[in-house]
């Protein structure tokens, strides 16, 4: 039986990138603030976006091969919904994500992402920004 006594969290953490202090992408964590609707439920305020994609990728071949690493010049959330997608950033940490786990992209951040799955890759995102905005902070 669920309790009433629940104490939710306050903040949703989501994986993305940052620029180091030389400018190179590294992991970090971003906190979307959260409002606690019910005793059993919480959700955030309504992040301004500017446009949403659907993205159907073939899988590779092979992991760990030579890829070329990228800027998306804009802000925003990818969330995988369908197969695995491993992205890899300037620090040489790949990091991989299933079905529903989501990344905030940095704009500036050099990336690459492979599409690694039996199944094909499907993600699904929300560009927050037309320029990449250094102190973007979510509502």
């Amino acid at each position: 039986m669920a309790s009433d006594d629940l104490k939710l969290s306050t903040a949703y953490r989501i994986t993305g990138y940052k620029l180091d202090a030389n400018g190179r992408s590294t992991w970090t964590y971003y906190e979307v603030p959260l409002i606690q609707t019910s005793s059993l439920s919480a959700l955030s305020n309504k992040q301004d976006g500017m446009s949403w994609g659907l993205g159907f990728s073939q899988n590779s071949a092979k992991p760990y091969n030579m890829n070329e690493m990228h800027k998306t010049n804009q802000m925003g959330i990818v969330w995988v919904m369908s197969g695995h997608l491993e992205t890899t950033i300037q620090d040489g940490e790949m990091r991989r994500r299933c079905p529903g786990d989501g990344n905030f992209v940095h704009g500036d951040c050099l990336h690459h992402s492979t599409m690694r799955s039996i199944v094909p890759t499907t993600t699904l995102s929300l560009n927050l920004t037309k320029t990449v905005t250094p102190t973007y902070k979510f509502k």
